[in-house]
């Protein structure tokens, strides 16, 4: 069976490093992006079945990205990760095809556990 491929968009360089080690290390294929025009690049590219992304980037705000990735790839699973709970930004992401969220800070257990849920139908179908 193929390992299920993840990315994960952040701009920040310690977040993507740490999720990247965690989920690597529970058994998945991770790829990153530290903006919003890589990350579409690779979605364009490359089968993801889930996309961690951050709500604030540099180039695009999380809302807008999650919309051009719900277009491109509606089947893919889609988590925005943010410290920003405001309700706004989180319905918009929502509106706009996103899956769920992770509020930051998230701890190893938490991350694993927030994956595995939104995995779950594909891991069934794997």
């Amino acid at each position: 069976m193929e390992k299920i491929k993840i990315l994960i968009v952040d701009d920040e360089e310690n977040i993507l490093t740490i999720f990247k080690m965690i989920l690597e290390r529970s058994g998945y294929t991770v790829d990153i992006a530290s903006t919003a025009e890589e990350a579409l690049a690779k979605v364009r590219s490359t089968t993801y079945q889930l996309c961690l992304l951050d709500l604030n980037l540099p180039d695009m705000h999380g809302t807008e990205l999650v919309r051009q990735i719900h277009q491109i790839y509606p089947g893919m699973k889609k988590l925005m990760v943010t410290g920003d709970n405001a309700r706004t930004h989180i319905q918009a992401a929502l509106d706009n095809g996103a899956d769920g969220f992770i509020l930051k800070p998230i701890n190893k257990a938490a991350l694993i556990r927030a994956v595995e849920a939104a995995l779950t139908p594909a891991l069934r179908e794997g």
